[in-house]
């Protein structure tokens, strides 16, 4: 029957592909011959030195996985032996050998993160004991390290995928506000050139002065709407770290509205939207959320195609059309206590088969080129990260309903302000 504390022959090549080093360090020539025989048996590699300065240019040179001191040592002694092999080499895993007058300095080396002690003599069991349990460690944080690894890559490509995301919802929004931001301009653009006209003439009366100052404040009107929707362009695009602040679920909405304005008015959707101003604030990052919401209006104005739902516009009997029509509410539920934001379309709904995979990542039912699939698993991300939820109803050939359920911010958290201060209340944009 073998030792369980004996090693197997040929312990370095066979485990896990891993070359077992041991890095030998004693003062006794004898001990040292000994040990490596006894180790290199066992089928370990062995590098040995006499004193604490070789023993650690060993360590740089060779990179063991294991290290085996002794403690008492003219010169550098075995703990300090231990504290500099950690600071050079913090994975290496040492262990000390000592005599047992030096007990204390033993268990003061386990504290600096020694990976066990064993006593003099060494006897072969002991030391092959003491191994097992070093090489056990060895592996586990090496484990560790990889899986740490790992959750970082992760990390970094979730990060990626969301802002990759963001570029694509902001090449969408870029197009559309040129075209926004070019009208205000050539009116801007038009009344400097009456402006100058104006002052080139010699009666200044009341009525030409009045007509300068209407003047100056369509352009102060229109430059500060240019302002606002290249200023909210910015803030979309930016790639900043993540913030939770209390935010208003009204500024919110007119702030998402607002940049998809000029595109809804293009494709000829009408959007109303209403907002209880008495709605709580939820604790959360502004940018992500609005991205939540953009993807949101873009996914349904993406079901609605030419043959949307007929519904009733505002006017007379024969103005009843075929048109598309997005809803966006914010609302608080108090029998949940959950704040509610919904967008809603009277598009073609989602086929039944597609419904259980819509926050897939990458699963998409628009043609090549219109998307690949990560809007709404980006957004079902972002809205778990805020403790939040996201469901869908839907009926096909009527519509879909998608809806954010978030909890309210503490009341007692002031320590952050949203800086955001877009009108609240109730609105309805057409």
């Amino acid at each position: 029957m073998s030792n369980p504390c004996e090693l197997p022959k040929h312990a370095g090549s066979a485990d896990a592909g891993i070359d077992w080093k041991i890095l030998i360090i004693d003062d006794e020539q004898d001990v040292r011959d000994v040990m490596a025989i006894s180790l290199e048996d066992a089928g370990f590699r062995t590098v040995c030195a006499p004193d604490g300065n070789s023993g650690l240019e060993a360590l740089v040179a060779h990179n063991p996985q294991i290290l085996i001191t002794d403690i008492k040592m003219p010169g550098m002694n075995g703990l300090e032996v231990l504290e500099k092999a950690k600071q050079i080499r913090p994975h290496t895993q040492v262990i000390v050998t000592t005599g047992f007058a030096d007990m204390k300095k033993a268990v003061t080396a386990l504290q600096h993160d020694a990976s066990d002690f064993i006593t003099k003599p060494v006897d072969d069991a002991t030391l092959h004991m003491a191994l097992k349990r070093a090489m056990q460690r060895f592996r586990d944080r090496q484990e560790l390290a990889d899986y740490t690894r790992l959750l970082e890559q992760t990390v970094l490509n979730q990060e990626k995928i969301l802002h990759q995301e963001k570029m694509m919802s902001l090449g969408r929004l870029a197009a559309s506000i040129v075209h926004e931001i070019n009208n205000p301009l050539s009116g801007i653009l038009n009344y400097i050139r009456l402006m100058i006209r104006l002052a080139d003439q010699q009666d200044w009366d009341a009525a030409k002065q009045e007509r300068f100052r209407s003047y100056l404040s369509i352009i102060n009107t229109e430059t500060q709407r240019c302002a606002t929707l290249v200023s909210g362009l910015l803030n979309f695009s930016k790639k900043s770290q993540l913030t939770s602040a209390p935010l208003d679920i009204c500024d919110l909405i007119d702030y998402s509205l607002l940049l998809c304005n000029h595109k809804l008015t293009l494709s000829n959707i009408g959007v109303e939207t209403f907002c209880d101003p008495d709605t709580p604030k939820v604790s959360g990052d502004f940018n992500q959320l609005q991205q939540c919401l953009i993807n949101l209006i873009f996914n349904a104005m993406d079901a609605l195609d030419p043959v949307g739902g007929t519904v009733d516009m505002p006017g007379p009997e024969d103005d009843l059309r075929a048109c598309g029509r997005i809803w966006v509410n914010g609302y608080f539920d108090a029998t949940e206590n959950q704040v509610h934001i919904q967008v809603k379309d009277n598009g073609k709904g989602i086929a039944s088969a597609d419904l259980p995979y819509i926050f897939e990542p990458f699963f998409t039912t628009k043609k090549d080129g219109h998307g690949v699939g990560l809007g709404l698993s980006t957004v079902f991300g972002i809205i778990e990260h805020h403790r939040g939820t996201i469901t869908v109803e839907t009926t096909e050939g009527q519509g879909t309903c998608f809806i954010i359920k978030l909890p309210p911010a503490d009341p007692d958290d002031t320590s952050q302000k949203n800086s955001n201060t877009n009108p609240k209340g109730k609105k309805e944009h057409v």
